[in-house]
């Protein structure tokens, strides 16, 4: 049996898609399962436990390097099941065209009707279930059932060997000392930025988070702020805060960690070690949770954007710590805005309350 699972998105999705691969295995182990990806999440499929192997798609290139992409992988795997379950459509139509026997997946647009012949129709802005647990409930035509107490045990993994964390740090060392850095202390890692269009708490807030996490553990911490250079403009909103006079004796415990620049298994192999992650609803907050760092997840209160359909899971679910405003939101898929009473209602997250669930999570 060979498996071709199609998740061409974004890294937060591609994570909770890679649990299909061990409930499959679980139920075939004899069975070969290969993912189509982004090369953006090509790091965390790395040397998976469960997934054989990864192809890239490059689903915005050209369509005649598209379509031969994909030929190409459809007839090196050879699958026997293909399941769609997020990213580019151009899979679909090719496992059609070879008449793959089984294609499943998710039925959603018009084109999924008419080329999957085992797809599964989830209404999942109903936000019944994780995200994880709607992909894992896409396996029901192949006889394979999911069951809710199995929610941990199904929980993603990403495999990272204790040489390359080691390696990483002794790199990531030579970084801060070239940067006049502290080293040597337990690292605090606030990721403040994200994408698309779910709401985020303010980059001042994150700021202040640091300056709480000093006043409380005073030297205790390096504080690490990750970013990519599309978060720009939440670094800036941190360093307003950070970068005022009055807090010039903790420079030398800040680092602003770049991860685009040397990759992102670079960046996990450092993330790996820390004490604590604190970041919004995005796919380095679940990496996180994955590693077995504590994490204190920041989350909008509208319905499709809830932390019960895309929350950080851990095989640890006591490391994870989630925060929502309190509010009453009847939004489903997008603010009201100034139409809500609570308009910009992540503020009513405080910077203490973030303190208090960090504490309670961090091995100090």
């Amino acid at each position: 049996m060979n498996v071709l699972i199609n998740r061409s998105d974004a890294i937060g999705d591609s994570i909770l898609t890679m649990s299909m691969a061990k409930m499959i295995k679980d139920k075939h182990p004899n069975a070969k399962v290969v993912f189509i990806i982004s090369a953006k999440t090509a790091d965390v499929f790395k040397d998976h436990p469960y997934v054989d192997a990864y192809k890239i798609y490059h689903r915005n290139a050209r369509f005649y390097i598209k379509i031969n992409e994909i030929l190409k992988i459809f007839r090196e795997v050879k699958p026997t099941h293909y399941f769609f379950v997020g990213g580019g459509y151009l899979p679909n139509f090719v496992a059609w065209l070879l008449m793959v026997p089984f294609r499943g997946g998710l039925k959603s647009r018009w084109h999924t009707y008419l080329f999957l012949n085992k797809g599964v129709r989830q209404k999942r802005s109903m936000v019944t279930m994780h995200e994880m647990e709607y992909n894992l409930n896409l396996l029901a035509p192949m006889g394979i059932d999911y069951n809710y107490q199995d929610k941990e045990k199904y929980a993603p993994e990403i495999s990272m060997s204790e040489d390359e964390k080691r390696e990483g740090m002794l790199d990531f060392y030579k970084d801060l000392e070239a940067e006049g850095k502290t080293t040597g202390l337990k690292m605090v890692f606030i990721h403040p930025g994200m994408t698309g269009h779910t709401l985020n708490w303010s980059p001042r807030n994150y700021g202040r988070l640091v300056l709480k996490l000093e006043q409380k553990f005073p030297e205790k911490f390096l504080f690490v702020i990750s970013f990519t250079p599309s978060d720009d403009l939440y670094v800036k909103g941190m360093r307003e805060i950070l970068d005022q006079k009055e807090n010039e004796s903790l420079q030398n415990r800040i680092y602003y960690f770049n991860g685009v620049k040397k990759g992102l298994r670079h960046y996990m192999s450092i993330l790996s070690q820390a004490s604590l992650f604190v970041g919004p609803s995005t796919g380095t907050t679940h990496i996180a949770a994955v590693l077995g760092v504590p994490v204190v997840g920041l989350y909008s209160p509208i319905k499709i954007q809830s932390a019960l359909r895309w929350g950080p899971l851990s095989k640890n679910s006591e490391k994870t710590r989630i925060l929502v405003p309190d509010v009453i939101c009847g939004e489903v898929k997008k603010c009201a805005e100034r139409a809500c009473p609570y308009f910009e209602c992540m503020r009513k997250i405080e910077v203490e309350d973030v303190v208090k669930q960090a504490t309670a999570i961090m091995e100090l």
